[in-house]
């Protein structure tokens, strides 16, 4: 049994600071990966998380890997014979939406899980390819600063695009401490 050390040496991690809160109201007809990686670019945000999603939508295109999937997997793509895909057309509520937004051959992706329900309770989810908002959608995704964040494919591995570490510069400037002698006079005065 590998020891604690070993298993450690599979684990990339580098600490993030939270950026700013970037809030979505989506409009019916709107593609929801489409609208969350537009509006990144739109604010330069380039590595953010998925903090909360609330709405509905009218269609939703969904994988997951099949009982004989194994890897690597070659095509990932909708409808790619290694994959299921799973196409849900008709009003659903949106349950939970997580994800990421990093960035795949130089632009932006929205990696998105997600859980839906359709009438009757029954719930359905997933790896998110593209969701239609039905009424509205209420999204809401935070920058990561300090860090950026992109995939490469992992073609002898998985297959799939995995994620890659790299420290950024921060985008705003550390918050200075008052000198000393500035809190003793306020605290004098």
């Amino acid at each position: 049994m590998p020891n604690l050390a070993q298993k450690l040496h599979d684990v990339a991690s580098m600490a993030a600071e939270p950026g700013r809160i970037i809030a979505l109201s989506l409009a019916p007809g709107t593609s929801l990966t489409d609208a969350i990686e537009q509006v990144c670019e739109q604010h330069g945000v380039t590595t953010a998380v998925i903090k909360s999603a609330v709405g509905t939508i009218s269609e939703v295109y969904l994988r997951n890997p099949r009982d004989i999937t194994t890897l690597p997997i070659h095509n990932e793509h909708e409808f790619a014979d290694e994959i299921d895909t799973v196409v849900l057309q008709r009003p659903m509520e949106i349950l939970s939406l997580q994800g990421n937004v990093t960035t795949l051959d130089g632009k932006l992706w929205a990696h998105c899980h997600g859980l839906f329900s359709e009438a009757g309770g029954n719930v359905r989810g997933g790896h998110v390819f593209r969701a239609t908002i039905w009424t509205q959608g209420e999204i809401f995704i935070q920058e990561l600063t300090g860090i950026h964040i992109d995939r490469e494919r992992d073609l002898k591995v998985t297959g799939l695009a995995q994620i890659q570490l790299h420290k950024a510069a921060r985008t705003q400037p550390p918050i200075q401490p008052l000198p000393l002698s500035d809190l003793e006079a306020g605290i004098n005065s």
